[in-house]
């Protein structure tokens, strides 16, 4: 696929599971064995491939619509939150390389997020990442449709001030990377902390935010 890079670059946009942390393999284990022993809902590979890059709205709304889960979304998210916190207690989630590089780039930069507030607090607080690295984060309580649905990261360059064409976007999910191309921002793919490798469905693709740095540098500022 021809990238549509961007020449200029003004403004950086983050997912933040298994983008800036590798996060996904833990909620896919996590969460599986939740609903499986506290809801008797089996989920397979299949679905959980499907439900990958959703907002936790989404997945509440799917499960109940496809797998008939029946007790309320705020029943169900408080037990699993639990659950999270515990685990991440006992383990230190691992951190994208370079990313210290990328938020000291001179440009606003934002996270958007499916997730919730709370559960980016915790892996923040796991990582020792302060909020103050970047400039806002949007998650999903600030509302809104959720990915694949372009809202987020329209709100974002909106916010930021800057256009859809002198952005970029960093994102792992099939639903993320096409809500950053409905916005009209390029998208890049960073395969290091991965849990699926959606390359293909990105613009660009980089091994790490080792290599993403040198090109990001190198347009900032460019005319």
């Amino acid at each position: 696929m021809e990238a549509r890079a961007p020449s200029r670059i003004r403004a950086l946009i983050y997912d933040f599971d298994d983008t800036i942390v590798e996060s996904e393999r833990i909620n896919d284990r996590l969460f599986s064995e939740f609903m499986r022993r506290e809801h008797n809902i089996d989920l397979s590979q299949e679905e959980l491939d499907y439900l990958y890059g959703f907002s936790w709205s989404g997945i509440f709304e799917w499960l109940g619509e496809h797998r008939g889960l029946r007790p309320s979304r705020e029943e169900v998210w408080t037990r699993f939150l639990e659950i999270k916190r515990e685990f991440l207690r006992g383990t230190t989630l691992r951190v994208a390389t370079g990313l210290d590089q990328m938020l000291a780039l001179p440009v606003p930069q934002a996270i958007v997020s499916g997730s919730t507030r709370e559960e980016i607090r915790m892996m923040m607080d796991n990582i020792h990442m302060s909020a103050d690295s970047v400039d806002f984060i949007l998650c999903e309580e600030d509302g809104g449709a959720g990915k694949p649905d372009p809202e987020g990261f329209l709100r974002a360059i909106a916010s930021i001030g800057v256009p859809a064409a002198e952005a970029l976007v960093f994102e792992d999910s099939p639903a993320g990377i096409e809500a950053a191309r409905r916005a009209g921002i390029a998208v890049a793919f960073i395969a290091e902390l991965a849990s699926r490798n959606n390359a293909a469905l990105a613009d660009l693709r980089f091994e790490s935010f080792l290599d993403a740095w040198q090109w990001v540098n190198a347009r900032i500022g460019e005319t």
